[in-house]
C-alpha cells in the first residue's frame, strides 16, 4: 500500500498492488452520520456517471458509511502535467479539444437522470450558493485573510447580488462538474477521464467551460479559450436550447465567478491552511480577474472593481506569501470548500 499525494482535499489516497492487480484506496471522513454526506454523493455520482458510460473511476467496493472506496486506478498523469511536460501549441489545443468534448459528454449524459437525491451540499447552484460560497468566500478568504485588506460584507454587497443573480441558472436543466479542471481530470489508456466529482449540481454547463479554460495549472492563451468557447458552442447549442448570446452572456457571468471562486480556494488553502505551492497559481488568476474587470463585465461592478485596484499593488508586491499560518492552526474548511479548494 503505498500513499499518494492528495492535493487540496482532506481526502486520503493508496495505491493498492497485488502482483499485477492495482487500485485506488480513498479513505474520506465523514462530516455527518445522520444526513447526506459527501461520501454519499461521491458513491451515488459516481456510478450514475458510470451508468451513462462516462468514462469515470470505475467502484471495485465502497463503504459510504465509513468513507472507504476501491477504485480502478487511473495512474498518476493528470491533464496539467500531460500539457505541461512538453508544452507546444499543438498540444496543449490538441488535449483541450479532446477536454471539451469530454465535458460536452458529461453535460449531454450526466444530465440524464440526475437526481436532487445525489446531491450532499444543496442541488442547485443558485444565486444564494454563489454569493456565500463563490462571492463571500473570496472576500474572506483571499481579500481579508489572504491579502490583509479590511472589506466587509456591505462594501461588496451590492455588486455581490447582482453577479450572483446574473449568473445562477433557472431550474434544473443542466448539470454541472463544478470543478472541472487540469488537476481533475486523469490521463489513462490514450483517454481523458473525469475524477472529483461529488461536488456535481444542477446549474449552468458554462460554468464547467469557463473552469477549464481559465485554469491558472495550465495557462491556456486566450485565442486558443476563444476557439474552444465556440466549439463547444455549436456542439453544444442543440441541447442548451438557448440563443447564442444568451449563453455568452452566461459564460462571462460564471467566468467571473469561478475565477474569484478560485482565488478564495488558493488562498484559504495557500493562507490558512499553509499549504503555500497554491499560492504560485494567484497572480495568473488574478491577472484573469484585473483583465476581465478592467473590461465591458467589469463596469457591471463598480465597487468589485475598485477592490480589485486597491488590492492590486499587494499582489504585486508578493506581501500575500508572508501571512501563511501553521498547516492545522484552525479547523477544517465547510463542507463544500474542500471539494472545490483545489481549483
Amino acid at each position: 500500500m503505498e500513499p499518494l499525494h492528495g492535493d487540496g482535499s482532506d481526502r486520503a489516497f493508496f495505491r493498492l498492488r497485488d502482483g499485477f492487480r492495482r487500485a485506488v484506496l480513498v479513505v474520506s471522513p465523514r462530516r455527518s452520520t445522520d444526513e447526506m454526506d459527501e461520501c454519499d454523493a461521491y458513491d451515488r455520482i459516481g456510478r450514475h456517471l458510470a451508468a451513462k458510460g462516462l468514462p469515470v473511476p470505475r467502484f471495485f467496493w465502497s463503504d459510504p458509511r465509513r468513507g472507504v472506496f476501491v477504485l480502478q486506478d487511473l495512474g498518476n498523469i493528470h491533464l496539467q502535467d500531460f500539457v505541461n511536460r512538453s508544452r507546444t501549441p499543438r498540444r496543449l489545443a490538441r488535449a483541450y479539444t479532446d477536454a471539451v468534448r469530454l465535458l460536452l459528454r458529461l453535460h449531454r449524459r450526466g444530465a440524464e437522470g440526475f437526481q436532487s437525491a445525489f446531491c450532499f451540499d444543496t442541488d442547485r447552484y443558485d444565486a444564494r450558493f454563489i454569493y456565500h460560497r463563490e462571492l463571500e468566500y473570496f472576500r474572506r478568504a483571499f481579500l481579508n485573510e489572504t491579502l490583509g485588506c479590511a472589506v466587509v460584507e456591505e462594501d461588496l454587497g451590492e455588486d455581490f447580488l447582482k453577479l450572483a443573480a446574473l449568473a445562477e441558472a433557472p431550474g434544473r436543466r443542466w448539470v454541472m462538474h463544478r470543478d472541472f479542471q487540469s488537476r481533475n481530470i486523469m490521463v489513462h489508456g490514450g483517454a481523458l477521464w473525469i475524477i472529483d466529482f461529488q461536488g456535481m449540481r444542477f446549474g449552468p454547463p458554462a460554468y464547467d467551460l469557463a473552469s477549464l479554460l481559465i485554469d491558472p495549472y495550465t495557462a491556456v492563451p486566450e485565442t486558443l479559450q476563444e476557439i474552444l468557447v465556440q466549439r463547444y458552442w455549436n456542439a453544444a447549442r442543440g441541447f442548451l436550447d438557448v440563443p447564442r448570446n444568451d449563453f455568452l452572456r452566461s459564460y462571462q457571468m460564471v467566468r467571473l465567478c469561478r475565477n474569484l471562486q478560485m482565488l478564495g480556494a488558493f488562498g484559504f488553502l495557500g493562507t490558512t491552511k499553509g499549504k503555500s505551492g497554491f499560492l504560485n497559481y494567484v497572480p495568473r488568476a488574478w491577472r484573469t480577474l484585473r483583465k476581465t474587470i478592467e473590461g465591458p463585465c467589469g463596469a457591471l461592478f463598480p465597487s468589485l472593481r475598485r477592490w480589485v485596484r486597491l488590492a492590486d499593488e499587494r499582489i504585486g508586491s508578493g506581501a500575500y506569501r508572508q501571512r501563511i499560518e501553521p498547516a492545522g492552526s484552525v479547523t477544517r474548511a465547510s463542507a463544500g470548500e474542500t471539494s472545490a479548494a483545489a481549483s
